[in-house]
Parts: structure tokens; sequence; C-alpha cells
């Protein structure tokens, strides 16, 4: 049996329309929320999807006992067709927590997270890069390399095949 604690992920960017039925059902399968409440259907979940599209955001999905705080399948099936999320997983018994940036078909960046969802970069990696014979501004380069993360999520737009918005 697994570790379950909370996670949330919240979905952004191009949706292409012919994905949505698919995509709705993934998500519901994952036993999902709005929230922090209760579990949410396809249906639901679409109609939620098409109001943050129409409202220009996105939509955050909650679950308060993810397997290990995380979605695998719905993040793997949402790489796999290039559609952007963030996922954070909260820290629990031996387990760190964790934000996971997903944008596009790359792999997703996986961080170290505090409770409240905040990047964290260990001292340790700092250090090492500090203790280097580097020039400084080589050393600089490379602290800001630990941080850096993917660009903001956007918000959802329905697509039709050719990736042109279709409202």
């Amino acid at each position: 049996m697994s570790d379950r604690f909370p996670a949330e992920i919240t979905i952004g960017g191009n949706i292409p329309r012919r994905l949505l039925d698919e995509l709705a059902g993934m998500i519901a399968s994952e036993g999902v929320s709005l929230d922090w409440q209760y579990a949410l259907d396809t249906a639901a979940v679409r109609a939620a999807i098409e109001t943050a599209a129409a409202k220009g955001e996105t939509v955050r999905f909650t679950d308060d006992e993810a397997c290990y705080g995380q979605f695998d399948d719905l993040e793997n099936w949402l790489t796999a067709h290039g559609i952007d999320f963030d996922r954070h997983g909260d820290a629990r018994y031996e387990y760190d927590g964790e934000n996971a940036y997903g944008r596009g078909r790359k792999r997703p960046v996986i961080v170290n997270a505090d409770q409240s969802g905040k990047d964290l970069v260990s001292a340790e990696e700092v250090r090492k890069v500090l203790a280097s014979q580097a020039p400084v501004d080589r050393k600089l380069v490379q602290i800001a390399k630990l941080t850096t993360v993917p660009p903001t999520l956007t918000t959802i737009v329905l697509t039709d095949r050719k990736g042109k918005n279709h409202d």
C-alpha cells in the first residue's frame, strides 16, 4: 500500500478540444475535487475546464489522499499530449514536499518544496557551488540554474486541431 497525502494540480495553456473528454476522464479517475471538497465526475471536470477557459483562468484540482502526493498517470498523460500543468505535493513522513512544472512535451521540472508550495534549493547544493574554484560570475550562473523553473502557467485556451482558439 502506498503512502497518501495532499496534492494539487493546476492545468493551463492550450488544450485541444478533441482531447477535452479524454482529459476530463483522466482527471476524474484521479478522484480529485475543487478546493478540497468532494470528488468530481467527468462531466463536472469538463465543466470546470470550460468555465476556466471562458473566464481566462487556469483550473486547480485537489486530492487530500494522492498517492505519494502525485498524479503519475495524469501527469504522464498531460506531458504526452503537451498540456501544461503545475503540481504541488505536500511533505509527509520521510517524504519532502515537491513541485512539478510540466510545460509541453518536455519532461516536467521537479523541485523540492515547502508546505506552502514554495520551491526550495538545498544549502548543500549552494555550498558545493560556492566551494568550487570557478570565478564568481560563473558561480552565480550555476546558483541561478539551481533555481530555474519554467515560465508561469498560462490561462486555459481551448483550441481546434490547428492550435487556434475555437470560441
